[in-house]
Parts: structure tokens; sequence; C-alpha cells
């Protein structure tokens, strides 16, 4: 018997898995997994081979369908909502396995929750770094260091802290590459003819040659996720105009536009906190080509285009009214609970500048561009959540 403590074992359950397999063939096989230990429980007897799989269900205790169980799998332990299943079978004989979509969806909760804390963080420190800065410049630089009484409590949380923020940024890069490698395991393989990208894909030659012949335009459209029922109405008209969608950049700002005859195409901009190929493949599956879809870590826009006919109505991604109001709500949301703590923080930095230049009545100084800076910045973040807003009430009055 022996016990193994693997701290962030749940970040990678894959190389978690490959680490038990390894254990069954020196011998030792899993008895029992601790969540809250993070440790692993095993019984020393003869090595062979075993094929281990861990899962996550919100159904307590989690329970293997007949198909698993005649496969050959065995459930060997569970804590809280994890569980690991077994098969002593060779790998090639198996052909089940569990489902990797509920432990990708936990890793984006634990992914965003630590993107939006390490915002938080980074716009805080660099605050107090403004806050200092201008402290600093409206005494000349005459700054007197008082010692802390209790330094070591200092020291002490300013390490913690420091450990942390990097900590949050392990987990960051560690869930996200996980995230990557558990959807292309579970990654369906389409056919050229239903592969989007594949469809649309031109040279850099090919489409500078196009835009010489003026066949291919370029439009910029900064911030249309904060209005994305704008950008869906633009996209149809230009379709209806003879100018199809080709492509979007990366970074989603930069829309090309191919001519081609005018064409009844419905575009459609949808946002998803937590989205997984099932997303994909239930929309493809309707008819939908996926456009674009983004890679930042903390947007997930995809763009998706349906062509239809003359006299048909055109379709809509969501039947349901009250799904599409949800989905705008929660871009409202997310946008309001990422934005509004900067604005805040940032317009009690500039009342704080503006207080003590009114006293002061100096000249223009570093504190009057950083009083300005900020101004700006409320007005760009305050301008996002309003917008999107507005989106959100445009359609609960369509």
């Amino acid at each position: 018997m022996k016990t193994n403590i693997r701290p962030f074992w749940s970040y990678d359950v894959q190389k978690t898995e490959q680490w038990l397999t390894d254990q069954a063939k020196e011998g030792y096989h899993l008895t029992e997994l601790h969540r809250f230990k993070r440790s692993f429980t095993f019984e020393n007897r003869a090595p062979k081979h075993a094929t281990y799989r861990i899962g996550y269900d919100k159904i307590k205790p989690a329970t293997l369908s007949n198909t698993m169980r005649k496969d050959g799998w065995e459930k060997i332990t569970q804590s809280g909502k994890w569980y690991v299943i077994a098969n002593e079978r060779p790998e090639a004989e198996v052909t089940t396995s569990t489902s990797r979509d509920a432990i990708i969806k936990r890793n984006n909760y634990i992914f965003y929750a630590f993107m939006a804390i390490l915002i938080y963080f980074t716009a805080a420190t660099l605050a107090n770094v403004a806050i200092f800065a201008t402290a600093y410049t409206a005494s000349n630089g005459n700054v007197e260091v008082v010692e802390s009484p209790f330094w070591i409590i200092t020291y002490i949380s300013g390490t913690l802290a420091t450990a942390f923020y990097f900590f949050m940024i392990y987990s960051v890069w560690k869930i996200k590459k996980t995230n990557k490698a558990l959807s292309q395991e579970n990654q369906i393989t389409y056919t050229p003819e239903h592969s989007q990208e594949k469809k649309n894909h031109l040279t850099k030659a090919e489409e500078k040659q196009l835009k010489r012949q003026g066949l291919l335009i370029k439009r910029r459209k900064l911030g249309w996720m904060y209005s994305p029922d704008k950008l869906e109405n633009w996209l149809d008209q230009m379709a209806a105009e003879g100018n199809r969608l080709h492509r979007v950049n990366r970074l989603g700002t930069t829309f090309y536009l191919k001519k081609a005859e005018p064409q009844r195409i419905k575009y459609s901009a949808d946002y998803q906190n937590l989205s997984n190929d099932s997303y994909f493949e239930i929309h493809r599956q309707a008819g939908w080509e996926e456009v674009f879809s983004s890679k930042g870590a903390l947007q997930k826009w995809t763009i998706w285009s349906k062509e239809y006919e003359e006299g048909e109505r055109p379709p809509a991604l969501y039947s349901d009214k009250t799904h599409k109001l949800k989905q705008a709500k929660k871009v409202a949301f997310s946008y309001t609970v990422l934005f509004l703590p900067l604005v805040l923080m940032y317009f009690f930095i500039a009342s704080m500048n503006m207080g003590y230049l009114l006293r002061q009545g100096e000249t223009w100084t570093l504190m009057n561009t950083n009083t300005v800076m900020f101004l700006l910045l409320i007005l760009v973040f305050g301008t996002f959540i309003t917008k999107t807003w507005m989106y959100y009430f445009r359609l609960q009055r369509a």
C-alpha cells in the first residue's frame, strides 16, 4: 500500500491517466482517490496493463452505461464528482471512453475565474503605481520612506501575493493547454466539403491579386462584439450587394469580402462563455457554416452563415427569442463584469487627481496627463458597457 500526492493532477487528466497506467505496470493498482488531499492510494499486486480514464460527473455516484461495462470498463473509485475507471483489455480492442465535455466545462470555469482575478490584480497593481507616481510628482520627488513596524508581515504578504499571482498564470496556461488536448481528443473529422476553412482558403498572393482586381475588399470593424446585431445586418446587406464574407483576421477586427453574385445569406454572431465540439456540431448539422471563431481567452465569438432562397424566411441560429435574449444578456453581463471594476477604479483615481489639481492650481504636469488618460479609459470602457446593454434592449423591443 502506498499513497502519492499530486496537487495539480486535475490540471492535466491525460497525463494523470498515463501515470496511473504506468503505476499498474509496476504493480501498483489504484484503490482510492482523495480529491481534497489531492492524493492517490495504491495496492501492491501483480504487474499488469490497465487503461485508466478519469471522469467528472455532477451525478453522484456516477454510473457506467451497459455499453461501457460490456466493453470492459470498471469503476475503481469516486471522490465527489471525480471518478476513475479502468479497462484491462488491450487498447486496440477498446471502443468506448468517457466524455471529456464535463471536465472541459469545469476547467473553463476555473480558467475564466483566474483570468478575471489576474486582470483585476494587474489593474490594481498598475493603479497603485499610478497613484504613487502621482504622489511622487506632486511632492517634487520628496518622499519619506517609513519602515513598517510589522515588516515581517509585509514581506510575507508580498511574497504570498507574488506566489499566488504566478500560480494563477501557471493555472491559466496549463488549463488552456489541457482543454486544447481534450478537445482534440474528442474532435470529429469532417469531410472537405463541410470545411469552411478549406473552401475559403486563399494564399496571400491570391488575395493580393484579387485586391488589385477589386474583387476582394477589406473593412475594419472595431468593437463589433458590443453591438453584434449591427454587424449581422451589415454582413447580410453586403451579401445582398454581392460582397460575400470571405474570412476574418485572427483578431476578429478585419473583414475580407469577396465579390460574387448577390446572395441571400443570413449571418449570426454568437457568444459562448463555454463552448465545445458538440456546440459546433449541432449548428453544422442544422446547415450553418462557421465563418469565424475567436481564439481569445475572454471572448468566445463565432460568426455563422447560412444561405436561403428567395421567398424563404431568413433562418435563425436560435428559433426561440427567449434563448436569443439570454445570449444578449450574457454578453451584457460578461462585459459589465469585465469592465465595470476598471471604470470604478479609474474614476476613483481620476477624482483624486482632479481634487488635488483644483486645490493646488498648478500648471500642466504629469498628473494632468494621467488624469486625462484615466478619463479617456473611463469613456472607452463605459462606452463598451453601454453598447452591450443597448444591444440587449434592442432585442427585447424587437
